[in-house]
């Protein structure tokens, strides 16, 4: 009887440990596609507001809301994309990534991961406040109302602030990670180097004054999620079995 039982544990314990294995495979998976799907989102973003969509400098400010309104459909899809679907995107990748970090407890990982769900959290907010912000100063320009105006500059420099105009919570989410992966020596070190400049150059766009510093970030940033999403992809296949 008491064999029995032992097998009975031992089967529902390998019953265990192969659904976690199982689970976590899958999460890799989506993390993999995640990693694969933002470097979309910043394409998008590049292409409507870098080379579809141009105003000219020197227009005014009632110039700049006209150019919006005839535009609106495709702006709104670029914050759709660049943001909220950037988030979700960026969501799974954060979860995925200290899921194949988290091989020992460590508040360093756990600080990384913070400030990638506080990433998603931004970006969910740079979304929606573009897209109620752009719709409710459309409106108010419609009526005439001189409010307007002040609403473009208010609604726009808060979802640069928050969306992208400076990238130290992404960049801090980065270096982190990648300082604890070189830490902890495990695989793929180049892929943790590069990460370490990655995230400096999200840190330095703190410097507004250098914009050249905000692109080498997003470009290098590309680079990184695609490797990323590789790796993940590749591991798979990777036994987890211990929860942390």
């Amino acid at each position: 009887m008491i064999t029995s039982l032992k097998d009975v544990n031992l089967f529902m314990k390998n019953e265990k440990v192969d659904e976690l294995r199982a689970s976590n495979r899958m999460l890799m998976r989506y993390g993999a596609s995640a990693f694969f799907g933002m470097p979309i989102c910043y394409i998008v973003m590049f292409l409507v507001f870098g080379v579809a969509l141009s105003i000219p400098p020197t227009a005014t400010v009632g110039e700049k809301i006209a150019f919006i309104e005839s535009q609106q459909s495709l702006i709104s899809f670029a914050y759709i994309a660049g943001y909220l679907l950037f988030g979700c995107l960026l969501l799974v990748a954060v979860q995925a990534t200290h899921r194949r970090l988290n091989m020992v407890p460590s508040h360093l990982l756990n600080t990384a991961s913070i400030f990638g769900y506080i990433w998603v959290v931004l970006m969910f907010g740079a979304g929606m406040t573009a897209l109620v912000g752009m719709n409710t100063m459309l409106s108010l320009n419609a009526k005439g109302s001189p409010y307007s105006d002040t609403l473009f500059y208010v609604y726009t420099t808060v979802t640069n602030g928050l969306g992208g105009g400076i990238e130290l919570v992404g960049g801090m989410w980065v270096l982190l990670i990648s300082l604890y992966g070189l830490q902890q020596a495990q695989s793929e070190k180049r892929l943790h180097t590069v990460g370490l400049v990655v995230g400096t150059l999200g840190i330095l766009t703190l410097f507004q004054s250098v914009a050249e510093i905000k692109a080498a970030f997003g470009l290098s940033q590309i680079a990184w999620f695609i490797w990323m999403g590789y790796v993940l992809l590749k591991d798979t296949t990777h036994n987890y079995e211990k929860p942390h």
